[in-house]
């Protein structure tokens, strides 16, 4: 796969240079729209959970989603209204497709799954496996910070420079989601939820009742909210350091609000970290080392 071509060659026309540039304001305007839902997201869990503050949901609904992160959004392309075209990543339309394709996959998979499981045969974890679950109190405010998993699944779509990073990113989404659903399917553990008071008590309460109420109980070991803010978090940090560093942050707050919100045991929350190392760790191996493949592996990893 060719590599991105971040300075304009010579000769290279204007036309082509405008193309660019538009293919660069559409990756950094989405990028940085996440990237802001995200930080409001994160900014709200500090209000209500630090603060104790609550809010409007009808107001909330507008705010959080919208008048910040777009807002934001177009402060941030406006200042690199000048570098948009070093941020073209061709061919963009495939991976903003495979972006979408496998969000789908994650969220759509894992609700199939929960779909075509007996809750009757999904089980709590043994009592040793769960002795320090109990120490942790529940914190509905977390549900803001659970939720950021999803935006942030898309952010290496949208931010890596080399199209290997992409590669090695999608291949290592689409095992790391396959082993999980193939152990939900064959060992489903479920986790015994706290009921909730009226959702109009308070704004937390009243997202994590909407969560509740399509995330089913089980589906639980191993957390993919856990492997996935985790893998991106790898993918980010090979493209840029800092980013990465607050992608690691985000990948382990993700993983405190599993465990606040009461959705997944402590142990879930850490067998999701370590799938995802191991498949990023594996992926990573595999595309260094395509000659130590059998043949046919080799084949497929180096694209002859």
């Amino acid at each position: 796969m060719s590599g991105v071509m971040v300075l304009l060659p010579a000769g290279e026309s204007t036309n082509s240079l405008g193309g660019r540039t538009i293919h660069g304001l559409i990756r950094r305007a989405l990028f940085w729209y996440i990237f802001f839902v995200i930080l409001a997201q994160q900014g709200t869990f500090v209000l209500v959970a630090g603060l104790g503050l609550d809010f409007d949901p009808a107001v909330m609904v507008w705010v959080l989603p919208a008048i910040i992160p777009i807002s934001a959004m177009v402060w941030r392309v406006v200042a690199e209204r000048d570098r948009l075209a070093m941020f073209a990543l061709e061919p963009w339309p495939l991976w903003v497709v495979t972006g979408v394709l496998l969000f789908s996959f994650w969220s759509g998979g894992y609700f199939l799954v929960g779909f075509l499981t007996d809750p009757a045969r999904a089980t709590l974890l043994p009592p040793e496996f769960e002795r320090f679950d109990r120490f942790v109190p529940f914190s509905p405010s977390f549900v803001f910070l659970y939720l950021t998993v999803y935006p942030a699944m898309l952010l290496p779509f949208l931010h890596a420079r080399r199209p290997g990073v992409l590669v090695r990113y999608a291949i290592g989404t689409v095992v790391m989601l396959l082993i999980s659903y193939v152990i939900f399917l064959l060992m489903p553990v479920a986790f015994p939820r706290p009921s909730l008071p009226e959702p109009w008590s308070s704004f937390p309460v009243w997202v994590l009742k909407i969560v509740h109420g399509q995330d089913p109980p089980w589906n639980c070991l191993p957390s993919t909210h856990c492997a996935v803010a985790l893998l991106s978090a790898l993918a980010l940090y090979e493209t840029n350091r800092r980013l990465g560093v607050w992608a690691f942050a985000t990948a382990f707050s993700i993983a405190t609000s599993t465990v606040f919100t009461k959705q997944h045991y402590i142990v879930d929350a850490l067998a999701g970290f370590a799938l995802a190392g191991i498949t990023y760790w594996a992926v990573w191996w595999i595309w260094q080392n395509p000659d130590r493949l059998p043949e046919a592996a080799r084949r497929i990893s180096t694209g002859d």
